[in-house]
C-alpha cells in the first residue's frame, strides 16, 4: 500500500489521470433531450375586417373608410353602408353593433332615433323589393349586459350600443359571417327626431364576440 501511495506523489501524470476518471463518471448522468428543437411563430390578425361606405353601398374595397362624416339636419334622414369581410378560413360567430355617440356635454335621453331602416344584398330597391323597418327591433345593449327596447328606452347615456334582434324576442342571437366572404354588407337609413339636439354624432360600427362585455367597455 504505501509504494502505491508513493508512485502518485512521484507521478503527476498519474494525479491527472485520476482527475480525469473522477470527472468522467460525475458527469455520466442521462440526458433529457434527445434532438433540437423547432419554432413556430403565428401572427394573430383580427379575423373580421370591415369598411363604410356612403349610401347605399355594398362594395368592398380594401382601401375603404373606417370612418364616415355626414352633413344633415334633425328630422332628415342619411344612408350609409357597413361591409364585412370574414378574413378566417371557417365561419365566424359573432354580433354585428353600431355605436352612436352624442356630442360632448349632451347625453341620449331617449326618442333620438326616429326611424331606422335595414337592407342587405337580398333587401332594397337594388333586389327589386323595399328596405325593412328595424326600429322596433334595434335594442340598446345596458351596462347590465341586458337588452332594452329603443323605441321605449330612456336613460341618460352619452353613447347608445345598438344592436338588431332579428326576431324581436330581446334575445341576442348570433349572426355568423361564412368563411373567405366579402359580400356581408347592410344599408342603414337613419332619421333623427326633428327635435334632436344639434351637434357633430358619431357612429361606428363593429363586429365584436361578446356583447355584454363589448357594452361594458363603451360605457
Amino acid at each position: 500500500m504505501n509504494t502505491i501511495k508513493n508512485l502518485f506523489r512521484a507521478s503527476p501524470v498519474a494525479v491527472v489521470i485520476a482527475g480525469v476518471l473522477v470527472a468522467g463518471f460525475a458527469s455520466a448522468a442521462l440526458v433529457s433531450i434527445l434532438s433540437n428543437y423547432t419554432t413556430t411563430t403565428a401572427t394573430v390578425g383580427a379575423p373580421v375586417e370591415m369598411i363604410v361606405n356612403d349610401g347605399a353601398n355594398g362594395t368592398w374595397t380594401g382601401s375603404g373608410n373606417t370612418s364616415l362624416n355626414i352633413t344633415t339636419t334633425g328630422g332628415s334622414d342619411f344612408t350609409f353602408t357597413t361591409v364585412a369581410k370574414n378574413n378566417a378560413n371557417n365561419s365566424i360567430d359573432g354580433y354585428p353593433v353600431f355605436v352612436v355617440v352624442a356630442p360632448n356635454g349632451k347625453n341620449f335621453t331617449g326618442r333620438e332615433i326616429k326611424k331606422v331602416m335595414f337592407g342587405d344584398k337580398n333587401y332594397g330597391p337594388w333586389a327589386g323589393n323595399n328596405m325593412i323597418d328595424i326600429t322596433n327591433n334595434l335594442y340598446i345593449v345596458g351596462r347590465d349586459g341586458n337588452l332594452y327596447n329603443l323605441s321605449t328606452w330612456t336613460g341618460d347615456e352619452n353613447k347608445l350600443v345598438l344592436f338588431f334582434d332579428n326576431n324581436g324576442d330581446g334575445i341576442a342571437q348570433t349572426y355568423p359571417l361564412p368563411a373567405s366572404s366579402d359580400d356581408n354588407w347592410n344599408v342603414l337609413t337613419m332619421t333623427p327626431n326633428s327635435a334632436i339636439a344639434p351637434g357633430v354624432y358619431q357612429i361606428y360600427s363593429q363586429y365584436v364576440y361578446d356583447l355584454a362585455a363589448y357594452a361594458i367597455e363603451q360605457y
